[in-house]
């Protein structure tokens, strides 16, 4: 125990800015922000041990914890250290991302199935209206089930195949 006395007592101040510099490059690199305060307690307590030299190598070590623990949480506690956490709930679901688009009939639907383009991708389709569009009809995805869209008529679009 002796030896690690000895040891962190004799640690000079340019030890603790080296452990600062390297905490804050891997921030940089990590880009966590659990890294940044841990490595500005270094400094601190670097600019600490410059000004007063003979502190004792365990209150630095001490000082250094508590410095790094509790600017820490106030980081995360404060509004400027909460990342924004906005998920896009349909972000895995790509058909309910269609939802609301207009898309294109590629065939004639029959019984009320056909399918329909998105982008480059050809869709099951199932008219919900109970309308039998045919290809070239614009239609709208209202809805989704698995890999089938959900399609009504496009607001606005005449319907060649539109039910009476």
């Amino acid at each position: 125990m002796d030896a690690i006395t000895q040891f962190l007592n004799a640690q000079p101040a340019w030890h603790w800015w080296a452990l600062g510099a390297v905490l804050l490059a891997l921030e940089i690199a990590s880009t966590t922000q659990y890294l940044l305060w841990p490595g500005i307690a270094a400094l601190l307590v670097g600019v600490l041990k410059f000004l007063v030299p003979p502190l004792n190598g365990r209150l630095a070590v001490f000082l250094f914890a508590v410095i790094a623990v509790v600017a820490t949480a106030t980081w995360k506690r404060s509004a400027w250290g909460r990342a924004e956490r906005n998920t896009h709930t349909n972000l895995n679901d790509r058909s309910a991302q269609y939802i609301g688009r207009v898309v294109k009939a590629e065939e004639n639907f029959v019984n009320g199935r056909g399918a329909v383009r998105v982008d480059d991708t050809r869709w099951s389709a199932n008219a919900v209206d109970g309308s039998s569009p045919i290809k070239g009809d614009m239609l709208q995805v209202s809805g989704a089930d698995g890999a089938e869209l959900k399609v009504q008529r496009a607001a606005g679009s005449l319907m060649a195949g539109a039910a009476a």
